[in-house]
């Protein structure tokens, strides 16, 4: 973690401090997302009803970290039967290093654009939504509108133990090398870019739950960001009910 990274994150403002902010919720309450998924198939959202029309205009759709891209397939196919031309990004289970996911968000990005022509809607769950976020910065006339869920955009890593160790100590093993070469130097760029201002003229959208077993929902209040609070777990942030009634709420058409 570069020292600038290090400093955004400990002078976060406003996380929850003492055990209850390292250890967070238990975990094992995600596993009441199987519920919010059949919510989800049962509602009228999930024949796209109340979802603002997509007209054929393009959205990325980027997973979190170490998801299965198929976490984020109910959303996919209510954001296609409402019309949105959908891409989920190619990045696999989206656990390597920041920089090459976003090199892959990128190329998507431009190739969806057309250079700036139809600029693309993005969302982005926990990681995704830090990649969201990322590539408004650096390519803001590509980008539409960002909505991230469950994203910890004032910190690089969420800050409960289960979590963040583990991804803590596999930064260690690549950074290393011990996985493979790996571009150092541009990875401090992604720790630079990820705390820098957010365009004004983009779109911005936070969506967050104070249920959320693996991120600190304090950590997804970006000033920058229009908030919208939900009840959900992480998971169902992008595949229940809850979830994509926000998103519902947020695309801004």
């Amino acid at each position: 973690m570069t020292s600038y990274t290090r400093l955004r994150a400990d002078g976060a403002d406003g996380l929850q401090r003492g055990p209850a902010g390292w250890f967070g919720r238990p975990v094992f309450l995600e596993l009441r997302n199987r519920y919010e998924r059949r919510a989800l198939e049962a509602s009228p959202l999930w024949h796209a009803e109340g979802v603002p029309l997509g007209l054929g205009r393009p959205l990325l759709l980027i997973p979190g970290f170490l998801a299965n891209p198929m976490s984020c397939d109910p959303m996919r196919a209510i954001l296609e039967r409402a019309g949105w031309q959908v891409k989920v990004a190619d990045i696999g289970r989206n656990s390597g290093p920041a920089y090459t996911s976003l090199d892959v968000c990128t190329d998507h990005l431009q190739a969806m654009a057309g250079d700036g022509r139809t600029p693309v809607t993005i969302v982005g769950h926990s990681r995704g939504g830090q990649y969201g976020r990322i590539l408004a910065v650096r390519h803001e006339h590509l980008v539409r509108q960002v909505v991230a869920l469950g994203a910890p955009l004032l910190l690089k890593y969420p800050r409960f133990a289960p979590v963040r160790v583990p991804i803590e100590v596999l930064e260690v093993s690549w950074r290393s090398g011990a996985l493979g070469p790996v571009d150092v130097v541009q990875e401090d760029a992604v720790d630079r870019d990820r705390f820098l201002p957010f365009p004004d003229q983009i779109g911005f959208v936070s969506v967050y739950s104070r249920n959320d077993g693996i991120v600190d929902w304090r950590a997804s209040r970006d000033p920058a960001a229009r908030m919208i609070e939900v009840s959900s777990s992480h998971r169902g942030l992008v595949n229940g009910l809850a979830g994509m009634t926000a998103v519902a709420d947020a695309l801004d058409v």
